[in-house]
């Protein structure tokens, strides 16, 4: 049985919409190229990651009415017992080329699939998701970090306008201007991180839409446990306006999320760390609701080091 056109349409801008919320950087390596840290000249920060999220939840794109009216934004079940189901490998690198610039790359593969009672073959894609360049420029050291990032995505996933079809991509591109403020307590072990960004979101030809432009908020606070272990809390906020699809100001494609992410960092060797966040939602609209479950590996090497063992 084919899923109605409201409900395809609903699932289709939820997904999206969480897509783009997993692109922010969820955790917080200790060797810190993430937040208003830089890299020292010459060294190489790389990481890969692994992100699930399965939930029956999410936070309603519009109102909606199931014996009363539930307003934008009530966490309820998907319709006709649907499922969302994500996984997610990010692979990301930055690179020091003075004491206070880096450039980083991101690159996330998906693999995706929604079920619900309307479908015999639920709709499911995989693949490379759209790329996103960075550069970050350290502007103030003392009394506190102040860093300015900067950021592109480009439409290189792929994107197939096709009903019940999930694209891998987006098609089209996004700007990100953020300012990163962050301080060390040494010597008390304890740092924080403050985030403050905007996101231009460019329009797409392909479907006559251009999505509404995003703010960006990120905090973390997080302290040494051990010499070797690291304990972090972040609070991730997004906050989005209404799209525009073929000349109209589309209401139901407003999307916002708060997000809580208790972190597990461990150095088990040298500059290889290793990370465990469990993600949950606050509050938001039309994004995906509940838990989420996050891995990662990352790696601090010196760049001629590196490239002494390419050769």
């Amino acid at each position: 049985m084919r899923a109605p056109r409201e409900g395809m349409r609903s699932f289709r801008l939820t997904l999206r919409w969480s897509t783009a919320a997993v692109c922010l950087l969820l955790w917080v390596p200790s060797d810190l190229p993430a937040g208003a840290w830089t890299l020292p000249k010459g060294k190489v920060w790389a990481k890969a990651a692994y992100f699930q999220q399965r939930t029956d939840e999410w936070y309603l794109a519009s109102p909606e009415f199931d014996g009363k009216l539930f307003a934008a934004g009530t966490r309820r079940p998907y319709r006709f017992n649907g499922e969302y189901d994500s996984k997610v490998v990010f692979l990301e690198a930055f690179y020091g080329v003075t004491d206070r610039l880096d450039l980083g790359v991101q690159l996330p593969f998906y693999d995706q699939v929604f079920d619900d009672d309307t479908r015999l073959e639920p709709p499911s894609d995989s693949g490379f998701s759209d790329i996103r360049l960075f550069a970050k420029l350290n502007a103030l050291q003392k009394p506190v970090l102040v860093t300015f990032k900067g950021g592109v995505k480009m439409p290189t996933g792929d994107f197939v306008n096709v009903d019940g079809l999930i694209p891998v991509g987006e098609g089209q591109w996004d700007l990100d201007f953020v300012v990163q403020v962050a301080r060390s307590f040494w010597p008390l072990p304890v740092y924080a991180n403050v985030d403050i960004g905007y996101r231009v979101r460019m329009r797409n030809d392909q479907i006559l839409r251009d999505p509404g432009d995003e703010w960006l908020f990120n905090g973390e606070v997080g302290f040494n446990l051990t010499r070797r272990l690291l304990l972090a809390t972040k609070v991730e906020l997004l906050r989005g306006a209404a799209a525009t699809d073929f000349g109209f100001k589309n209401t139901s494609q407003i999307k916002r999320i708060t997000y809580l992410s208790p972190t597990i960092m461990y150095n088990v060797h040298g500059g290889t760390t290793a990370e465990l966040a469990y993600r949950f939602t606050i509050n938001g609209r039309n994004f995906p609701a509940g838990k989420q479950l996050a891995v990662g590996l990352s790696q601090n090497l010196d760049f001629g080091t590196l490239f002494r063992r390419l050769r």
